[in-house]
């Protein structure tokens, strides 16, 4: 039974990490084809907290779109900054751009729907403050919903500026996502949108709990469940600041973990008879979520079974060694520095961030507010 249980959670492992990116990529059969007609009206929503040093620079960014003027409005919800962010935001206010506050904190998800509630058009771009948009990205999203199937479009956006410690690692992981990402689009649908630029049919959006920790990934599900697609267009660019620390970065990954948590326990799932979805989501989110756990259990395992032949043993000499590796490339800075190092430290500090994750989710511990990282608008990094 033991045996049973080791070849399973490493076959899912295996899955999650290796099989199911191989299967995407041998799926990519077919590239939408939007059809051309009238540009739809869009309203671009920037949820704001302290964002002093890029909001400027954002408000520029909107005004070079490559978007006829009366078809674009921006809307900036300032929620209890103390940077001077509200000052910038109101200095700039016109007919274009609207600005509205709150003195308290109230959280993300609160400003993204006083934002949805007061948008003039039918079509909403959610996109952060320190995030550098293309002049053609909102061009190549939008063509994309002249298709009735399609609910939401997600974007390419890089990453600029991150800590030189985990920066290959972090790369890495983002190539293999947005592999996966357009795999997941020419099939059917992506299982989720990039939080930091993306556009969603405002009658698909719902009011968000006002303790929602993943914005994002719920409207996504959301548009999922309302049986649309969502689709990844990597034409439709734009930069953002990277994490700048890998402490930043070690908390982000914990803010994702509890709130993966947070929506598996309120039933943010597909419905029942979407198969796809469910095998998508299984596969590229809920198995990654749950590797530590499936780490730790392949590891215990291991020790039990070692007695039972060579093989075994064999697997957790190999298990420990690659622990201790791990554990000295984390501490010793150097070898963090290298392209090897910086992805063995990143998915190893993945990996504890997720797992203290997981349990401040289970015991509601992880509060909705985040703190962002230090921010540099991209104008500024470029």
């Amino acid at each position: 039974m033991i045996a049973v249980a080791f070849w399973l959670t490493f076959g899912l492992l295996l899955h999650t990490y290796v099989l199911y990116p191989l299967l995407a990529g041998l799926l990519r059969h077919h590239q939408t084809h939007p059809v051309d007609g009238d540009l739809p009206s869009l309203s671009v929503i920037v949820p704001a907290h302290n964002e002093a040093a890029v909001l400027e620079a954002k408000i520029q960014n909107f005004y070079d779109l490559d978007y006829p003027t009366d078809h674009i409005e921006l809307l900036v919800f300032d929620d209890g900054s103390s940077d001077g962010t509200a000052d910038i935001a109101r200095a700039n206010t016109n007919d274009r751009v609207r600005f509205y506050s709150a003195k308290d904190r109230l959280g993300k998800a609160s400003a993204v729907n006083r934002l949805v509630a007061e948008a003039a058009h039918q079509n909403l771009l959610l996109t952060d403050a320190n995030v550098t948009m293309d002049s053609a990205s909102v061009l190549c999203m939008v063509k994309h919903l002249s298709d009735s199937n399609v609910g939401a479009v997600t974007g390419e956006v890089r990453l600029i500026g991150s800590d030189k410690e985990f920066r290959s690692g972090e790369s890495l992981y983002y190539q293999l996502e947005r592999r996966i990402q357009q795999a997941e689009s020419s099939v059917g649908s992506v299982i989720g949108v990039d939080g930091a630029m993306y556009v969603l049919r405002r009658g698909l959006f719902e009011p968000l709990p006002q303790d929602t920790i993943l914005d994002d990934f719920l409207i996504s599900m959301n548009v999922l469940r309302s049986a649309k697609r969502i689709i990844y267009e990597p034409t439709a660019t734009a930069t953002e600041t990277g994490t700048l620390s890998a402490r930043q970065e070690f908390n982000r990954r914990i803010r994702i973990a509890a709130g993966a948590v947070q929506l598996l326990r309120r039933g943010n799932v597909p419905r029942w008879n979407q198969y796809s979805i469910w095998f998508q989501f299984l596969s590229h989110k809920v198995l990654r979520w749950a590797s530590p756990v499936l780490i730790v259990f392949l590891v215990v395992c291991s020790l039990v079974l070692a007695s039972k032949g060579f093989v075994y043993e064999f697997i957790l000499c190999s298990e420990l060694a690659g622990i201790a590796i791990a554990a000295v490339i984390c501490v010793v800075p150097k070898f963090r520095a290298t392209s090897l190092g910086g992805v063995v430290f990143y998915f190893s500090m993945s990996q504890v961030a997720i797992a203290i994750g997981l349990s401040r989710g289970l015991f509601n511990r992880q509060p909705p507010q985040w703190e962002k990282a230090q921010r540099v608008s991209c104008s500024e990094e470029s």
